[in-house]
């Protein structure tokens, strides 16, 4: 999906990301270099530095949409758990030289990203096309949550701010129909709007066995309408968190026909 066509979740431009990615880089270096290379984070399988593994397999396969060659993609969304496994073990190395390798790339991916066009778009896992801009959001979507994978394994604070993680739900939700479990009966409707702090309502609509996005319109008329920060949507969809949790981190049903649909809509998306 690219701006230029739609109205996204939340608008932003390449200096805002390149900007943030900086940062989260970083501190992504920092949080890394003290970290316990065995620790693991609850419920996650990797410990450190496996993570650490996986964040430069995926910054080499900006590396190889940069220099012109291709990189292996999931055709759905186990396949990419696999991909990833083998390719984290595959390079596995101390974290110093880790993070070496990572730092080597960031000429190479600032200058495809600074140097993207507007209309660009690129093929993502689960068959997604994505603009040059989601592309460059899902960079900062590995630095800050794999390091929150990090930091919470190492018992120390990591904050991420809001509008990072507004920027992240605006990937999540447009990348997010490809992620739609198979198998869905035809028949099953289910509609959300989501009403998030400095963003445009958004609609997400299980119809016909694929899931719709897009921004709300007058004549829409949906189950529900689900309020939270962005930061308790994003870990909701991705499954980081449950209902509960998020009740807790200030999710609200503040509208909508048919409310208690709301809590169907996670069970026909795959966490990524």
């Amino acid at each position: 999906m690219n701006a230029t066509q739609f109205l996204a979740l939340v608008d932003t431009d390449r200096g805002e990301l390149k900007d943030r990615i900086g940062r989260a880089r970083q501190r992504f270096y920092k949080l890394a270099r003290t970290a316990d290379p065995k620790a693991r984070r609850r419920g996650l399988d990797w410990n450190v530095n496996q993570v650490i593994a996986h964040v430069l397999c995926v910054a080499r396969r900006y590396q190889a949409i940069a220099e012109g060659r291709d990189f292996r993609r999931a055709r759905y969304p186990r396949e990419l758990d696999q991909i990833n496994r083998e390719e984290m073990l595959a390079a596995m190395a101390p974290i110093p030289e880790l993070l070496e390798k990572l730092e080597a790339l960031e000429t190479v991916m600032d200058e495809f990203f600074d140097n993207l066009p507007d209309d660009y778009t690129n093929e993502f896992h689960c068959g997604a096309t994505t603009s040059g801009i989601i592309l460059q959001i899902n960079w900062l979507f590995d630095l800050l949550l794999h390091g929150e994978d990090i930091a919470r394994a190492v018992g120390v604070k990591w904050d991420i701010h809001e509008r990072d993680m507004l920027l992240l739900l605006r990937e999540v939700v447009e990348v997010a129909p490809a992620y739609v479990k198979p198998g869905i009966s035809p028949t099953t409707d289910i509609s959300v709007i989501l009403q998030i702090p400095a963003a445009r309502p958004y609609l997400m609509h299980i119809h016909d066995g694929t899931l719709e996005v897009r921004p709300r319109r007058s004549s829409d008329r949906p189950d529900a309408v689900l309020k939270a920060p962005a930061s308790t949507m994003v870990r909701l969809i991705l499954q980081r968190i449950g209902p509960v949790a998020a009740v807790g981190k200030g999710l609200r049903i503040v509208g909508g026909r048919r409310p208690w649909k709301a809590l169907q809509l996670g069970s026909c998306i795959e966490s990524p």
